[in-house]
């Protein structure tokens, strides 16, 4: 503490603290003009790469608005294949607008936490609905397999659960409250943040660490979900667990790259910048690594979930033709028996 010339009573910030922050208040207008090559080279490489991205998951649009004909199962795929491109369209503002990392960090956040529950929506869609999905797994199961991620990790030995109706109302319930918690959570922590800036960063952090449950149940339903329902055959021609272990691989690697840039930057491996502080120096390589991301998960689902391999496109001509030969099978079947 100090005192100003005006007699006021003045916090005087430590050097470690006026390196990871920067200094207070003041927005690096000539960020762009003083950069070094090394962050010119990154900006160019990002920009083409999310151009690349958003050219990829334009595709992928204009594929499932014309070979998917469900207007909900065509509305739940499309939001899941806007996931990548989405993302890496705010992680490239953030890195040309460093001081809104934490905005584009909050919304990529609420996205995926959304995510969760549509690729859920989705699966109910596929059999249509709670009761219908609870009747075919109860022709084919007798338990729900909860030894699944994240707390398999931890809990190894975890007991089979019978399956019941009520029991899979349970997971649907802890995936839904996610989002909602997570939404929540998203609009306090904006509040917050422009209310007290810098600040509030202490008060963020207990306010990421209070809803950690809320997510990590909301993962646990999902994986129990998606793990039990896998068993059954008729998801194999969807490719259903495909797009479900994209984007769990994608949020896995999306959350934990937050808390390892941060403790990579409050340990001085950023150095302390001329241009940002160490802080928004780690945001800025780690939106370049998600943006990268972005591009390789756009890339490896299109790959993968291309119409004519996915039932998800019952519209594509490979999938009409797929479809008249097993019927003629099953008909053929029948007609021997």
């Amino acid at each position: 503490m100090g005192r100003s010339r005006t007699g006021e009573s003045v916090r005087v910030r430590s050097p470690t603290e006026e390196c990871v922050q920067g200094a207070e208040g003041g927005v690096v207008f000539g960020m762009v003009i003083e950069l070094s090559a090394l962050y010119v080279i990154a900006l160019i490489l990002a920009t083409i790469v999310c151009l690349a991205t958003t050219f990829l998951g334009t595709i992928q649009v204009l594929y499932i608005s014309v070979y998917i004909t469900q207007s909900d199962r065509r509305l739940f795929i499309l939001y899941l294949a806007s996931t990548a491109p989405f993302v890496s369209m705010l992680s490239l503002i953030a890195m040309y607008m460093p001081r809104i990392w934490f905005l584009s960090h909050l919304l990529s956040f609420l996205y995926f936490s959304v995510a969760l529950w549509i690729i859920i929506c989705l699966l109910m869609q596929i059999f249509h609905g709670h009761h219908s999905l609870v009747s075919k797994l109860s022709e084919h199961l007798q338990h729900i397999e909860v030894a699944t991620p994240p707390f398999c990790c931890v809990f190894p030995c975890l007991p089979k659960v019978q399956l019941e109706s009520k029991k899979v109302r349970i997971c649907e319930l802890m995936v839904v409250q996610a989002p909602c918690v997570r939404l929540l959570a998203t609009f306090l922590s904006l509040v917050i943040y422009f209310e007290y800036q810098e600040k509030a960063f202490v008060i963020l952090k207990v306010l990421d660490f209070a809803t950690l449950p809320s997510l990590l149940a909301g993962i646990y339903g999902t994986h129990i979900l998606v793990t039990t329902v896998s068993r059954l055959d008729e998801l194999i021609s969807y490719r259903y667990v495909v797009v479900f272990r994209i984007l769990d691989l994608f949020f896995m690697f999306f959350g934990l790259q937050q808390p390892v840039f941060d403790f990579l930057a409050r340990y001085g491996v950023f150095g302390c910048g001329t241009v940002l502080p160490a802080i928004e120096t780690s945001f800025f390589w780690k939106n370049l690594l998600t943006v990268i991301e972005s591009f390789f998960v756009t890339l490896i689902s299109s790959i993968l979930l291309q119409p004519s391999k996915s039932s998800f496109f019952d519209k594509h001509p490979s999938c009409r033709s797929m479809t008249s030969r097993n019927s003629h099978t099953v008909d053929t079947n029948e007609t021997s028996t």
